[in-house]
């Protein structure tokens, strides 16, 4: 396998071509702007509505709770990005412990300032495939935990955690349409007016949308739901 070497890790080589395509893609999304795509700020913000096409929430997504709950939160997230990080516990607080709130994760992979941003994402969605939904969590919290260890050696140890044959996996790696999948997933969060990471849209009872950016707190973000609640 063809890889270059990032940070001490192998990367395949099909993954940091594809980043180089992706990074460009966020430098240059919102058109003529040239808006630079980053980290958001902890203190977060509410964005305007979203103007892009919006993909409401299926069985082809990565969902934690009923996927007819009434209020979603569907998070663009980076598994490098550290105010992902800092959400990523209190999403899943939130989710545990309201039965009618349903979460789900989408890629927003930041390649221009976060190096294994893409290779993580695609090491998620092979363990996702390979291994299902509760692995994909899973290596979604070890990630956000320990984020100095993703690489390629650390997605492999994962992946064996797991149960999912070393062969399989590293074929899983190199398949472009996984980067596809994600470029798409980039896509709609730039589209729909995605400016850092993490950027998270929340889908109210009546299906109306509510964005915002940044790693609020675990009582505005209830507060977003209430109000998602009564919509």
């Amino acid at each position: 396998m063809k890889t270059n070497t990032q940070g001490g890790y192998g990367i395949p080589l099909a993954i940091v071509v594809a980043g180089m395509f992706i990074a460009g893609a966020v430098i240059f999304a919102g058109g003529g702007g040239g808006t630079i795509v980053s980290d958001s700020n902890s203190s977060g913000h509410a964005d305007a509505l979203p103007t892009g096409e919006f993909r409401m929430p299926s069985e082809d997504d990565h969902i934690r709770g009923a996927l007819d709950a009434p209020v979603k939160i569907v998070e663009f997230s980076d598994f490098e990005c550290p105010f992902c990080a800092r959400i990523h516990p209190t999403l899943t607080r939130i989710v545990e412990e309201n039965d009618d709130v349903a979460w789900v994760y989408r890629h927003f992979p930041l390649s221009s300032i976060h190096p294994r941003a893409l290779s993580s994402a695609v090491a998620s969605e092979c363990i996702a495939k390979l291994g299902g939904n509760d692995a994909f969590w899973s290596f979604a919290a070890e990630a956000f935990s320990g984020q100095r260890q993703l690489g390629d050696a650390w997605y492999r140890e994962q992946a064996t955690s797991f149960g999912i044959e070393a062969s399989a996996f590293a074929n899983c790696m190199n398949d472009r349409s996984i980067v596809t999948d994600i470029q798409a997933d980039l896509s709609e969060a730039t589209g729909t007016g995605g400016r850092g990471t993490p950027f998270v849209v929340v889908i109210t009872a009546n299906n109306q949308l509510i964005p915002f950016s940044g790693a609020l707190p675990y009582g505005q973000i209830m507060s977003v739901i209430e109000r998602a609640r009564n919509n």
